[in-house]
């Protein structure tokens, strides 16, 4: 490069970063359209004549984080620091954060289960395998909320982990909820379902959401209508893990749902050595709260205002 060639790279990268000047401006001084002054940055990137910084950024509160271990008995934390305001803000946040720290909880061949949720989705989507994990299992842990699966569907999500991880992928084949018990018990009466019903007994871990009565996945799809919350409300439900409703201490409720939902049992999640519930916000507290009461997780990934929130909720009792 001649001296002038790299005299102009500096000084174009000095007006843009240190004098703070647009591009249209640079160009109309030093004469060179405004694509060239791109170009020029660029290059002036490439050969190092610009080096950039960013100071160093913790995005989790470690403080709440070992606030939640130690309160709740929790083998894992992640507890990401808000950005914005809005509900997708938060989610995306926690999966962009909360995603690597979950990876590193899988170890090589691994068995491990995958719900469905909007967090989740996002979680996963930050999720890359660690050089010591060569292949994981994956199981679906839930049937399908609808005909069509979407990028929040267990199904959906549990084959692009299983690609990711370069592992196998087993399918619960099912819809969530069928019309009566006696459907369901033609469904896991089916070898392939079996099969499934046998990985769930020898998970290592499982990802979950937590979901509410008032905020269901369930009512989106229409595999439950308004009268089947009521019903549940009524039962006492407070929350929900795979389409099994529970009350307030974690037991799950004892209505005609129970027999109707194909997915993991709530005493099967809780032999699982690892459960990470993955959710955000404040607004479902109640179901978080419950949901570690009864045992039904042991680790949690959350926003830092649902974990306070849940910290202020458990010193009120």
């Amino acid at each position: 490069m001649t001296d002038d060639a790299s005299a102009l790279l500096t000084t174009v990268a000095r007006m843009y970063y240190t004098d703070g000047l647009g591009q249209q401006e640079i160009a109309e001084i030093v004469g060179i359209s405004r694509s060239g002054v791109s170009r020029a940055l660029t290059e002036a990137r490439e050969r190092g004549i610009v080096r950039i910084s960013v100071a160093d950024y913790e995005p989790r509160d470690r403080a709440l984080e070992e606030r939640l271990r130690q309160g709740f008995g929790l083998r894992h934390a992640v507890v990401v620091k808000t950005i914005g305001n809005a509900t997708e803000n938060v989610r995306r946040a926690v999966g962009y954060f909360g995603g690597p720290a979950v990876s590193d909880l899988i170890d090589a061949n691994a068995t491990l289960g995958v719900a469905g949720g909007r967090t989740m989705r996002d979680l996963i989507t930050f999720m890359d395998p660690r050089e010591w994990v060569r292949s994981a299992t994956v199981v679906q842990l839930m049937g399908n909320t609808g005909p069509s699966p979407t990028d929040v569907d267990a199904l959906e999500l549990s084959r692009i982990l299983a690609q990711r991880f370069q592992g196998s992928f087993f399918t619960l084949n099912a819809p969530a909820f069928v019309q009566d018990a006696r459907t369901r018990d033609v469904f896991l009466a089916h070898e392939h379902i079996r099969i499934i019903w046998s990985l769930f007994a020898s998970l290592r871990l499982a990802l979950v959401g937590i979901g509410t009565l008032e905020d269901s996945v369930f009512v989106e799809r229409g595999a439950l209508v308004e009268r089947d919350l009521t019903r549940l409300r009524e039962a006492g439900a407070v929350g929900e893990i795979c389409g099994r409703f529970f009350n307030d201490k974690g037991d799950e409720c004892d209505t005609i749902y129970r027999e109707r939902v194909v997915s993991i049992d709530l005493d099967t999640l809780r032999r699982c050595p690892d459960v990470v519930g993955v959710t955000n916000g404040t607004r479902r507290i109640a179901a978080i709260r419950a949901a570690l009461v009864g045992r039904l997780i042991t680790s949690l990934v959350i926003d830092d205002r649902g974990a306070e929130e849940l910290l202020g909720v458990e010193r009120a009792k």
